[in-house]
């Protein structure tokens, strides 16, 4: 190709072509490595909001003297705080076929950092942003960018040496070393996306649940106000007395929003579906609502605009072990939703789920994480 047809191009083909460019030797991609981690953070994170965003998931591990946003390496420390003083961690094995795997290998809130992380540095290796400096440091093949991981230029014990091949190994068995790191990046968000489906399906289950609960038992709630006795009575005037009567069906609806609200869910009622308030059918309302989940997500490395990932694919913050779940469904008093439920709470399906979502978080904390943690001046 000359000079006069490469200018012909589209801004969308050069950038495909940039994507495609690769390392010109091992030592140039550890040249990269080097200079992404002196690079100021908030480069990789596209701007303001995305620094925000990222502050509202790990606020309470800003502090100290490790923890500085003016060189990526810097900041990495805050991520590495949230996972020590993560209090619902679970310690597993990313070993294919463990049955083990019933709940997000760090908390909610660590899952969405580092899945947010992912976000903003896809971004920056599509070229959707302005950071070139990001960008080209971005410009190499994954295993380019392995092998300068592996490097002498992060310090690892023995073990953590073996643990790290080992990693490495796995990962390139799943995926192509000859891809662009923006693909790898992307297919590590698509397996995510895959179970993050699941749960965002069963939480919208849940929410409808809660929307008919707090329909029925409002439905079947009176309020009577009754005047105290004279001698009850306040200075100044008469007391009143507040009188609340339910249905056995509304109190039922009471008791399992209550449960529900051990997953996050209905402790503001204004956050649950609403049915028309002169609808004959509300049961019939939310189970076609339940029914019509339908996740509308891009595919990460298409041609979408920046920040159109940001917030879309959380997970929500509640209970993700089976025994929870399975009182939840035993406690559930509307029959019509007992096949859903049912179809949502697979155990093969969430244990699967589960899996993706911890290998996917995983493998984001050891490329933009760990090595991080490690990297000499």
């Amino acid at each position: 190709m000359n000079g006069n047809d490469r200018k012909r191009l589209t801004l969308g083909e050069r950038l495909t072509l940039a994507a495609q460019s690769r390392a010109a030797s091992p030592e140039v991609a550890a040249a990269m490595v080097r200079r992404f981690a002196e690079l100021p953070a908030v480069y990789a994170f596209c701007g303001k909001s995305d620094v925000e965003a990222l502050f509202a998931l790990t606020e309470d591990c800003w502090e100290g003297p490790r923890v500085d946003i003016d060189s990526y390496r810097r900041f990495c420390p805050v991520l590495l705080a949230a996972m020590e003083h993560d209090n619902d961690a679970v310690q597993v094995s990313l070993r294919r076929g463990d049955q083990n795997l019933r709940r997000p290998v760090w908390g909610t809130r660590v899952n969405n950092a580092l899945v947010l992380l992912g976000e903003m540095l896809l971004d920056q290796a599509m070229g959707r942003r302005q950071r070139k400096e990001v960008y080209h440091c971005l410009r190499m093949t994954l295993g380019q960018y392995l092998e300068a991981l592996a490097g002498p230029n992060f310090r690892r014990s023995a073990p953590e040496a073996e643990r790290f091949l080992a990693w490495r190994e796995r990962l390139l068995q799943e995926m192509d070393g000859n891809q662009p790191l923006a693909e790898a990046l992307a297919g590590i968000l698509r397996r995510y996306m895959a179970g993050w489906e699941t749960f965002d399906r069963l939480d919208h289950v849940l929410r409808c649940l809660g929307g008919l609960a707090l329909h029925v038992e409002e439905a079947g709630t009176e309020y009577h106000v009754t005047p105290c006795p004279d001698g009850d009575a306040d200075e100044g005037g008469a007391a009143l007395i507040l009188e609340i009567s339910r249905t056995e069906e509304a109190e039922t609806a009471r008791r399992f929003l209550t449960v529900l609200n051990r997953f996050g869910i209905g402790k503001n009622p204004d956050d649950l579906p609403k049915a028309e308030p002169l609808r004959e059918d509300p049961y019939g309302y939310f189970l076609n609502l339940a029914q019509d989940y339908v996740p509308n997500l891009p595919d990460p490395s298409s041609e979408i605009k920046a920040k159109t990932l940001r917030g879309q694919i959380f997970l929500p913050d509640w209970q993700y072990g089976p025994g929870a779940l399975r009182e939840l469904a035993e406690m559930m008093p509307f029959p019509e939703f007992e096949p859903l439920l049912e179809e949502c709470l697979n155990q093969d399906r969430l244990t699967g789920a589960i899996r993706a979502i911890n290998t996917a978080v995983t493998d984001l904390y050891m490329l933009w994480v760990d090595p991080y943690l490690r990297i000499r001046k």
